[in-house]
């Protein structure tokens, strides 16, 4: 388990695309997946440079920490290598469980409470690792592991493939409709 990194002083996230995403706290809402989005922010090139230990990975487990406590999603493959926010860890090289299982558990009603037990602080609430780390994770049998593990597995692939491919269509429609409406793009000798 490993926190996120605070921006620099002085640093601001920018809007402009590049190969540094920055995941939010505000990114995990509403989400599955950690996927990348237009809504993304980016770090620059040098502050990239002074935080680039604190990237997450492919099938990391994400768990927010402060303000917004117990959101929870997996990286996809498009979100590799991005930077996390220090209001959120990541939870990586999971042994005897999946990624899968343990975001299902973490948003169990189980789950909840425990972080909700694990959860410190009147005015500004947070959930600090050793709290996280020290929230018991039930463990199947090898039978009920595998026969859960194969359901799960083909279940997330196809959720995850479908919000990669949502994204894809939601850039694609951004990009031709402004086309379309400036009258740039004729379809007019589309057959229907």
């Amino acid at each position: 388990m490993k926190g996120g990194k605070r921006l620099p002083k002085g640093v601001n996230l920018i809007d402009i695309q590049n190969t540094h995403p920055y995941i939010r706290v505000r990114d995990l809402n509403n989400v599955l997946f950690a996927s990348l989005t237009p809504d993304y922010a980016y770090v620059d090139e040098e502050t990239q440079k002074s935080i680039s230990r604190y990237i997450v990975s492919t099938g990391d487990v994400l768990i927010s920490i402060v303000g917004t406590i117990g959101l929870t999603a997996i990286v996809d493959s498009t979100l590799d290598k991005a930077n996390l926010t220090e209001n959120c860890v990541k939870v990586t090289n999971l042994k005897h469980i999946t990624p899968e299982y343990l975001l299902l558990y973490l948003r169990s009603q189980l789950g909840r409470e425990a972080i909700t037990k694990g959860t410190v602080g009147a005015v500004q609430q947070k959930l600090p690792i050793k709290n996280i780390q020290a929230i018991p994770i039930p463990l199947l049998s090898e039978k009920d592991k595998n026969t859960l593990l194969c359901t799960l597995d083909s279940i997330f692939a196809e959720i995850s493939i479908n919000v990669i491919q949502s994204a894809k269509l939601s850039s694609l429609r951004d990009t031709l409709l402004p086309r379309l409406m400036s009258g740039e793009l004729d379809v007019s000798d589309i057959d229907l």
